[in-house]
């Protein structure tokens, strides 16, 4: 299996018009001639130009959901049943909701409740819309996964806030957010309406997988109090804490889990050292009776940063180091594409494991 992103705005560059010449050619070799079996990214980050407000349009999840189901549609003689229907919906709710760094450009909590809202209403409906023309969907809810802990107790519960904050898209769409909710009283303080709370209620749908991004150098943070009383942030490289999360995500909603994206940027650890320890994590979950049932490492490729939206620099200035293939600048400006010792022995480790314990989802 693959994760495979669909690009939004380049398969439907207008409302209601749709152009499948991106992503025809790559399912068809993806299935037809590798029986690689897609899991499809609907949205990984941002919306269509054309879609003013971008998240915050009010007719957002009925937009995303008329997509989404135009991909099942277009697909399902392929067999794709597997999808993602909005990969990490934090970071969206954070970034575009909260520190003003994409568009809609809101700040604050307010700003972060109004754009969970949103999503999670885009998710509700793009499982609905799928559902009525592929009723064998399965799918698999992708979420940035984050362990946040402190060495002084009075900053234990912030702690924990932060890390029960990130369950927010989790929770709204299973309806589960009412009166007692770990989450209730902050939503309500920050927008979520009675209304809202009875029409997640009504819509509410099951999760059928829950997928996790884990990062050893970005997910596991620390808080201290610097010196003048602020309470800081540092990041904190402890790769063990994958399975840390993933037991806390399984004790939380009590489905299978997928490791959906993991990864090292070398900056502590080599690629080939951090492959074998997370997948000797996820066999230790395993053997403990969580259904750990995919593993994808994330990216193929080294990748070009975020940080090379607002820069200035040549590409290659913005690579990371991540991929089971190097990037390699070629005088042409050209990036090569070179296979390391880690795409060997992750090809190894594919070939001497059960391809399926069961399909997902069945």
């Amino acid at each position: 299996m693959m994760r495979y992103g669909i690009p939004w705005y380049r398969v439907n560059p207008a409302p209601g018009v749709f152009d499948w010449s991106w992503t025809d050619p790559v399912l068809e070799y993806m299935v037809r001639e590798k029986q690689i079996e897609p899991i499809i990214d609907l949205v990984h980050y941002g919306t269509p130009l054309w879609l003013e407000n971008a998240f915050l349009h009010p007719r957002y999840p009925e937009y995303v959901a008329a997509y989404a189901q135009a991909v099942a549609e277009r697909y399902r003689s392929l067999g794709v049943r597997y999808f993602t229907p909005l990969n990490e919906p934090l970071v969206t709710a954070l970034f575009c909701g909260e520190i003003r760094r994409w568009p809609p450009y809101l700040q604050g909590h307010s700003g972060f409740v109004a754009i969970a809202l949103q999503c999670a209403r885009g998710v509700i409906r793009t499982v609905q819309a799928i559902r009525a023309v592929c009723p064998e969907a399965v799918f698999v809810h992708v979420e940035a996964s984050t362990y946040h802990f402190s060495r002084e107790p009075e900053l234990e519960a912030r702690c924990r806030f932060i890390m029960d904050r990130h369950q927010t898209m989790f929770e709204l769409v299973q309806g589960r957010v009412a009166p007692g909710h770990f989450l209730y009283d902050y939503l309500r303080a920050n927008g979520f309406t009675p209304a809202d709370e009875a029409w997640f209620r009504e819509n509410a749908i099951p999760i059928d997988v829950v997928g996790l991004n884990f990062y050893p150098e970005m997910s596991v943070t620390e808080l201290y109090t610097g010196p003048d009383g602020t309470v800081c942030r540092r990041n904190v490289v402890q790769p063990e804490r994958l399975k840390d999360l993933a037991r806390d995500w399984y004790a939380r909603h009590r489905r299978p889990i997928f490791i959906t994206e993991t990864s090292t940027n070398q900056k502590s650890h080599d690629r080939l050292t951090y492959l074998e320890e997370s997948v000797a994590a996820v066999r230790e979950l395993r053997a403990e009776g969580i259904p750990v049932i995919g593993y994808t490492w994330w990216p193929l490729y080294d990748l070009v940063n975020w940080d090379y939206r607002e820069g200035t620099e040549p590409v290659a200035h913005y690579l990371e180091p991540m991929g089971l293939y190097a990037l390699d600048p070629a005088p042409d400006g050209a990036l090569r594409r070179r296979p390391l010792p880690v795409a060997e022995r992750f090809r190894q480790i594919v070939a001497e494991t059960p391809a399926r314990v069961g399909r997902i989802g069945g």
